[in-house]
């Protein structure tokens, strides 16, 4: 009798430790369900934003497409997991508005949406592409205007990010790239002819038969580059790095190369005349 007294005793002083037990088990899975009710949340508002946007890139009213590109930006600033998914398609949306459309004016300028999309693509972080399609052959964004930011804090000019993307055969013919960032960039066939490219990055980059006449290279980043075959007739490439650069077969004909650097580059067959003080050593 006196065992079961002291068995009901200690039961009943572990009643409210149990109890509390069992609440702090009811509540962390409560928490653990709302978390997941609202990560479920969050996504839907994703989802239905991503929609919304695609919607607008169809509309006839440029107006309405603008909204849709400036919707996706910020869905790729607010979902960082979700830019590759807006880098494949805003590079699609660029190529099935550009692919295959000519102006013969000489001041012609990409179409405002197209002009957008490509601005969203360069403000973009690289660093979150993933696996996105970065494909931009056979692009037309001649004139394309200047898309860099201005770091205020560090006082300097951000250029566009398009490191490894494909921009063979594009027109980018007077296109403003200054500073751009890219390093590795396919741009066989390019034109870029009169194109802006000062303190530009295109270390690696294919420029093969790509015609850079009469544009400025001034301070750019060029080791390495594959340009067998390319135009740089009258090109400005003052202090251009051009260290290891294949240039067999380039026109470099009235090229300015004072206090370029060739060391190690590729010069085989290549037409130096008229150019002016390159620095080989």
């Amino acid at each position: 009798m006196g065992n079961r007294l002291q068995w009901a005793a200690l039961a009943a002083s572990s009643l409210p430790g149990i109890a509390a037990l069992a609440a702090l088990l009811f509540t962390w899975v409560s928490v653990e369900q709302s978390g997941d009710q609202l990560r479920i949340a969050e996504r839907g508002q994703v989802t239905g934003r991503f929609n919304a946007a695609i919607g607008n890139l169809s509309s006839s009213a440029v107006d309405v497409r603008l909204g849709g590109i400036y919707g996706l930006e910020r869905l790729m600033r607010d979902s960082p997991h979700d830019q590759p998914t807006v880098v494949t398609l805003l590079t699609a949306y660029v190529r099935e508005h550009t692919h295959g459309q000519v102006d013969s004016s000489a001041d012609a300028r990409p179409a405002t949406d197209v002009q957008a999309a490509i601005t969203v693509l360069a403000n973009r972080d690289p660093a979150r592409d993933g696996s996105g399609d970065f494909d931009l052959r056979n692009v037309r964004l001649r004139n394309l205007g200047y898309m860099g930011m201005w770091d205020r804090a560090l006082q300097r000019v951000i250029g566009i990010n398009f490191p490894e993307a494909d921009f063979s055969a594009a027109d980018l013919s007077s296109a403003d790239l200054e500073h751009a960032h890219l390093a590795g960039a396919v741009m066989a066939g390019t034109s870029l002819r009169e194109a802006a490219l000062n303190g530009a990055e295109l270390a690696d980059a294919v420029l093969t038969d790509a015609d850079l006449a009469r544009s400025h290279l001034v301070r750019a980043d060029l080791r390495r580059i594959q340009a067998a075959g390319a135009h740089f007739d009258d090109t400005y490439l003052t202090r251009a790095a051009l260290e290891d650069a294949h240039l067999q077969r380039a026109s470099l004909v009235g090229a300015s190369l004072p206090g370029a650097i060739l060391r190690g580059a590729d010069l085989r067959q290549a037409d130096l005349r008229d150019a002016d003080s390159p620095e080989r050593t």
